[in-house]
């Protein structure tokens, strides 16, 4: 992988590791769905005039592409993220970061069956070992696990919003093969994902009233610029340069990310089965963005 691509994982990986937290102060102020609303609203605006003062490129195109931005919209900026929002209500963010580790192995499986991608032997190995990462990062909680009804929903609910995630990573992915500028076809993704919250939000009755709190604002600045601008430029670059399947790779450092920064905040102590599930993630990492080797060709000669 080269150095730009390398900026690109660590950048969303990093901001990623992050987010986790920055979460709660939102859901501790809002609903989930005026939540992410007002995240996707202020992100939209954001990235519309990034285009139209600095990247200065066509926001025209056809309603056919429309539908492509609209559905990236519906399932990355809307439905993934009530869903994980709603998870962080039930369980911990340990056990959220948990689940939205499967968004490699989804994506390994829609770039396989829709996009006939092969999967390399890399990224399956590496998959392995970065899961075998997250558990031993998570085996507190895992064996704290209390298996009630509302600790059920939670964990069903964050694997659902993965798989929706991976969804909207598909049709990104659609977008790059159309030729589409990654900060273009984002800033019409997240104005239909701010859209489609809004309409949830009205038919579910939700109160849309914003905090003024300085927690609040300070979050749905950090995550509505950091958090989505930069961040989902960062990752939707990467689904285009290296595929879906080995940008998703980010879901297994960012948590590894959490933790270190939970150590300044939260006083996490470092243990035995942190270190090795740290260095697991890391492993597995390099092994599923190392690049394959082309397979050598013999020249047959008369």
């Amino acid at each position: 992988m080269n150095s730009r691509n390398i900026l690109l994982f660590s950048v969303c990986s990093l901001i990623w590791g992050t987010t986790w937290f920055v979460i709660k102060f939102q859901i501790d102020s809002t609903s989930p769905v005026a939540g992410v609303f007002y995240r996707y609203v202020l992100a939209a605006v954001m990235m519309f005039a990034i285009n139209i003062l600095f990247i200065k490129k066509t926001l025209r195109y056809p309603l056919a592409n429309h539908k492509f931005f609209l559905l990236q919209g519906l399932f990355n900026f809307c439905l993934n993220y009530i869903l994980t929002y709603i998870s962080e209500k039930q369980i911990s963010s340990g056990l959220v970061a948990l689940t939205f580790t499967a968004l490699i192995y989804f994506n390994m499986f829609g770039m396989k069956v829709i996009f006939k991608k092969e999967i390399s032997r890399n990224v399956i190995y590496g998959a392995i070992l970065g899961f075998m990462g997250i558990v031993l990062l998570f085996w507190k909680e895992l064996v704290n696990f209390n298996a009630d009804r509302m600790t059920i929903y939670g964990i069903v609910i964050g694997i659902v919003a993965t798989s929706f995630a991976s969804i909207g990573n598909m049709f990104a992915y659609k977008n790059h093969q159309l030729k589409i500028p990654v900060m273009t076809f984002n800033a019409w993704g997240m104005l239909y994902g701010a859209c489609f919250s809004l309409i949830i939000g009205l038919a579910t009755h939700q109160s849309f009233v914003l905090p003024l709190t300085k927690s609040f604002m300070f979050s749905l600045t950090y995550l509505a610029f950091f958090g989505t601008v930069v961040a989902f430029w960062a990752y939707q670059t990467l689904v285009g340069t290296i595929g879906a399947d080995r940008a998703a790779y980010t879901s297994i450092i960012s948590p590894v990310i959490a933790i270190v920064i939970s150590s300044f905040f939260e006083n996490i102590v470092f243990t035995p089965q942190l270190y090795a599930g740290m260095i697991l993630c890391f492993l597995g990492n390099l092994l599923a963005l190392k690049k394959t080797p082309a397979p050598r060709t013999t020249e047959l000669r008369p």
